[in-house]
């Protein structure tokens, strides 16, 4: 059973660079989308900002690097 946790955690903390993009940069993104009156009037803006910073992250996971 402890190594299951130590297995999940591990995965997690694998993906950070994943999850750092999903998290930071998808909420970024959708505040700036919320205040712009082009991107705002855009059904599920917040989904497609999410995933905007989501794909960022997993490109940066698979390159090893943000740049």
């Amino acid at each position: 059973m402890n190594t299951l946790f130590e297995n999940i955690l591990n995965t997690i903390l694998d993906w950070n660079k994943f999850w750092f993009g999903l998290l930071f940069l998808g909420s970024v993104f959708n505040a700036i989308a919320k205040k712009s009156v082009y991107l705002g009037s855009i059904e599920n803006i917040s989904f497609w900002a999410f995933l905007l910073g989501g794909l960022i992250g997993l490109i940066a996971k698979f390159r090893g690097a943000w740049l």
